[in-house]
């Protein structure tokens, strides 16, 4: 069974124009152009010589990126506070080694048209999305930040359906122009997540969307709800999408494999009872959801982004423990 028609195919931007690249010629552009050709000339490689350059780029950038690997190691101290710096430091290191893969990704998924992407990604748990959609209901794919997210959103296609993916703009107008051209190319539809009213209509009428609600939230209505057993700003946004659509709420978690041969793509299957009456009980299942895919591959999961931030006067992790300035 097939999603029904939307204008997804008519309308893949959701309504967001795509600005003519030569607005993007001046000088303040060229870094982001010079970054978008090293990303196109890199997918030309064979797929064994990226996996090689990666490991080997992931030991550099572990030594150059000193900010992100400070960030890193504090969000690992504070989630594994029974690991020894050295099992922490150790899962760092491959940490920066999936960063750096996430960007040949990013060239395989932008560039490759010779069907590499889809004989090296497996899909399971397609049954769980088919019995969902036989329901008549909406999907709602409840994913979180790995580093793989850009392989794993262009994985969908191979479901056979049509699909829309919630996704934060880039602060890089050029950058988000790019990514955007190149997201739509392989098929579905890209919603800004200032578009929040959009994804609902998507899924009141049937659909399928992607969606990460696990970065820090401080907007209307948050919630505190701990993380790897860390106190951490949540958005109770899953609960009300399942209430006001009465979507089913599937699990999607990618796993890059240890090799770097290829990918799997986990369909889970619907959460029972969800939502409950209790968004706080609701987001923390999905983050037990999130702590047990991280087991799985600790060093996929996006240790770089200072996820556990916290409101203005209070102390800050990232600052040693002094109070956060700022509103």
């Amino acid at each position: 069974m097939k999603t029904p028609a939307t204008a997804a195919v008519e309308d893949p931007t959701a309504g967001v124009e795509l600005t003519p690249l030569s607005r993007f010629l001046g000088p303040r552009w060229w870094p982001t152009w010079i970054a978008y050709a090293f990303i196109r000339t890199l997918a030309l490689l064979p797929w064994r010589l990226q996996v090689a350059l990666a490991r080997s780029l992931g030991t550099l950038a572990w030594y150059i990126a000193r900010r992100d690997r400070r960030t890193t190691l504090i969000n690992l101290r504070l989630a594994y506070p029974s690991l020894s710096e050295h099992e922490r430091r150790r899962i760092a290191r491959r940490h920066f080694l999936s960063l750096v893969f996430s960007l040949f990704e990013t060239g395989l998924v932008w560039f490759d048209r010779r069907g590499r992407l889809e004989r090296m990604v497996r899909l399971e748990g397609r049954e769980h999305l088919e019995a969902a959609l036989a329901q008549g209901k909406g999907v709602l794919l409840l994913g979180a930040h790995f580093t793989t997210n850009e392989i794993a959103a262009a994985a969908l296609p191979q479901t056979g359906h049509v699909f829309d993916i919630m996704y934060k703009p880039s602060n890089n107008a050029l950058l988000n122009r790019l990514a955007l051209a190149r997201r739509i190319s392989r098929g579905g539809r890209m919603i800004p997540s200032d578009r929040f009213v959009e994804m609902l209509k998507v899924l009141k009428r049937g659909g399928i969307v992607l969606y990460a609600p696990d970065q820090r939230f401080d907007g209307a209505g948050y919630i505190r709800v701990p993380l790897f057993g860390v106190p951490a700003l949540s958005n109770p946004g899953t609960t009300f999408v399942a209430r006001a659509t009465k979507c089913a709420v599937l699990p999607f978690v990618p796993r890059r494999l240890e090799d770097g041969s290829g990918y799997v793509m986990a369909i889970g299957a619907p959460l029972p009872d969800f939502p409950s009456m209790d968004s706080a009980r609701d987001v923390a299942r999905y983050h037990g959801l999130i702590e047990a895919a991280v087991a799985r591959a600790p060093e996929q999961y996006l240790w770089s982004y200072k996820r556990f931030r916290p409101l203005a006067g209070e102390p800050d992790p990232y600052r040693g423990g002094a109070l956060r300035g700022g509103s």
